[in-house]
Formats: C-alpha cells, structure tokens, sequence
C-alpha cells in the first residue's frame, strides 16, 4: 500500500498518534459492525478522529466505503513506516514555529525522500542557525560552530571595532 504523508505528519511522535488513532476507530468499527450484524437497532455512531486520521482512513480504502481489512492494512502500513521511514533531526537555537516546522518538512520530502519523518529539537547554545542529522552525518550550521571556526581572527575583528 502506498501511503502519502500529510506534512502534517511529520515527526516519529506524530506518526505514532496517528497509528493510535486509527487503532482506536479500527476497534470501534469491528465492534460496530459486530452490534450491526447482531441487533436491528442503530448502535452508536463513530468513533471521533481527527482530520488526518479521517483522510488517511478515506484514502486507503479507496472508492470503496471502509472495510476491517483496510483499517488492518492502513495500520500495518503505516507501522512499516513508522520502523523504514528514513529520519532527520534538526535541532534550532529556539523552539521551531509551526509555520517553520512546516517549510523544513515540505523541503526534506521534496529534496531527501517522499516519506521523511523530521523531528525538531532545540539547543540555546546553538547561539542560531542550525544542526541537521541524518543517519550518522551530521552538518553543523550553528552561529557558535561558526565562530568557534573562526576564533583566531575573532580577536582582531574585535580590535578594529
């Protein structure tokens, strides 16, 4: 099954919410289907979930109207995900806005792989800029790693101020 990504799905945690989200409905209609089959009267309506979780639900099973099956094969799907998905961390001298997180998501799936998790952290010493890792690299582009580069002509800067 191929499963597109919202961007709003973009960290492992958000991933894994989803996955328990649709957990939670997949329980609720077999349950549901269960009292259809078993009693003439209507039993309770469906389980709340979120937006993504409604789309992701509506776009693995198709044209088709929502089987167990589908539900069983969209969580196995996504926990495939979840253990091959490949995974960066960007770590930001501040916490990351919302609007931020979203463009650094957006360029991660366009120019590293359609099916990226990234997970934001943060460090104050970073001083700004930022620290990317992805599998064993990692790429330093911090204000304090470039002033720690250039700390022999720091004094000589100062000098002329």
């Amino acid at each position: 099954m191929k499963l597109n990504l919202q961007p709003s799905i973009s960290s492992p945690q958000d991933l894994k919410s989803i996955i328990l989200e649709i957990r939670q409905y997949a329980h609720w209609f077999s349950q549901y289907t269960v009292k259809m089959r078993a009693s003439d009267s209507q039993p309770e309506g469906p389980a709340p979930v979120s937006q993504v979780a409604a789309t992701l639900i509506k776009e693995s099973s198709g044209k088709e109207q929502p089987s167990q099956k589908h539900l069983d094969d969209l969580i196995a799907g996504l926990e495939a995900l979840e253990t091959s998905a490949p995974r960066i961390t960007i770590t930001l001298a501040a916490p990351a806005p919302g609007s931020l997180k979203k463009v650094l998501v957006q360029w991660c799936r366009e120019h590293v792989a359609p099916g990226v998790l990234v997970d934001f952290r943060f460090n104050s010493t970073l001083l700004g800029g930022m620290v990317v890792q992805y599998g064993s690299h990692v790429y330093d582009w911090s204000f304090r790693r470039q002033i720690l580069n250039a700390r022999g002509s720091f004094p000589e800067a100062l000098r002329r101020v």
